[in-house]
């Protein structure tokens, strides 16, 4: 009798089991997830050596966990169940007021952000042309009043004296009181769903980075495309967050940019603006094309003919976006794909100045500034 009232579940869960596996090996396979940003697994190819060396078992594992049917809907589940049993603050990204989605706080591994100053700090030094440095504060640290109970804490005061502390051959720009002062709730310096700076809070570096040196800020006027989901949301699962709008605005400049990568024929565009990704679900390449090796913008109309080289990583892209109106000649460097010398950079092409453009969470973090030589 007790095996009769158990076959109810027994059959439920061999049905569930048959049809995911069907599903499974049904369903055409997707090579890209818009969501996560990243190329998915394939179905591997079996071979003996494979099986033999345990690489076909991975394959087939990371290939059932990434075609898995309605992938997406269980990890969007997975994320409310875990929101609404209390784990919020120990999650990777933190479901915050305001629907806003923050990155946890990073945590450095081996000195990894002192030795990424202490690179930064050799360079400028032996590079012989004045350097500079823009650190942007993590998302948590500007936004500490939206985090939920518990958070681990964001620890930017430090890291912020730390960098005042190595960067000696660096003019150094803390510019966290800038931002603060430029956030309102009609122009929020950060993003709800994704770790840069708005347009906004890039306004604010632009104008306080003009003027330190004395120079004159253009007035833009900006046009908004609803519909922006960023890194954060993709990393989440949480779908029910509204989305951002994205700013791009009138330029008062007849631009040139020139993208180039290694082994491809370069891209030149009248344009900073790249609007085809304003149709896509991540619009924050329409600053400059997202990442790239080497980009370069020319403005001959510019009043300041200094030629200024930004080593970066993607913060720094709507903020140079802006800077096209007021220098001649800007170069933007990608340490994570360029492996050229970049003192052999410098003197080839007659850079005047040396502009570092750096997220706090990428100094704790990534190590290429190894690469800078």
């Amino acid at each position: 009798m007790k095996k009769l009232q158990n076959w109810p579940c027994v059959a439920v869960f061999t049905v569930f089991c048959l049809t995911m596996t069907v599903l499974l090996l049904g369903a055409p396979g997707r090579d890209y997830s818009e969501n996560e940003k990243r190329h998915l697994a394939k179905s591997p190819e079996f071979s003996l050596s494979a099986f033999l060396d345990g690489s076909l078992q991975k394959g087939l594992e990371d290939w059932t966990a990434d075609q898995f049917p309605f992938r997406d809907n269980y990890v969007g589940l997975n994320a409310y169940w875990t929101l609404a049993s209390g784990r919020n603050a120990v999650q990777d990204i933190y479901y915050c007021k305001n629907g806003y989605l923050i990155n946890a706080p990073k945590t450095e591994k081996n000195g990894t952000f002192e030795n990424n100053l202490t690179q930064l700090n050799n360079f400028a030094a032996d590079c012989g042309i004045p350097a500079e440095m823009i650190l942007i504060p993590s998302t948590g640290h500007l936004k500490e009043d939206l985090l939920p109970d518990g958070h681990l804490p964001y620890q930017d005061d430090m890291l912020f004296a730390k960098a005042k502390e190595t960067l000696i051959n660096v003019t150094f720009y803390d510019f966290r009181e800038e931002l603060k002062a430029a956030d309102t709730p009609e122009q929020n310096i950060c993003y709800r769903t994704d770790h840069h700076l708005t347009v906004w809070g890039n306004q604010a570096l632009y104008r306080a980075y003009l003027d330190a040196h004395d120079a004159y800020p253009w007035a833009q006027t900006f046009t908004p495309t609803p519909g922006f989901y960023g890194t954060t949301w993709s990393g989440s699962g949480y779908w029910g967050v509204n989305p951002d709008d994205i700013y791009t605005w009138d330029s008062h400049a007849e631009v040139t940019v020139t993208i180039t990568d290694s082994g491809q024929e370069p891209v030149v565009s009248d344009s900073v603006f790249f609007p085809a990704h304003l149709a896509e679900m991540d619009k924050y390449p329409v600053y400059l094309d997202g990442n790239h090796t080497l980009v370069k913008i020319e403005n001959p109309g510019a009043a300041d003919d200094t030629t200024l080289l930004i080593v970066k990583d993607s913060y720094a892209h709507c903020f140079t976006a802006m800077l096209e109106e007021n220098y001649q000649t800007i170069y933007m460097i990608d340490l994570r794909y360029y492996r050229d010398s970049v003192s052999d950079f410098i003197e080839a092409n007659g850079v005047d100045r040396l502009l570092y453009f750096y997220g706090v969470d990428t100094l704790l973090t990534d190590t290429n500034s190894a690469w800078l030589r």
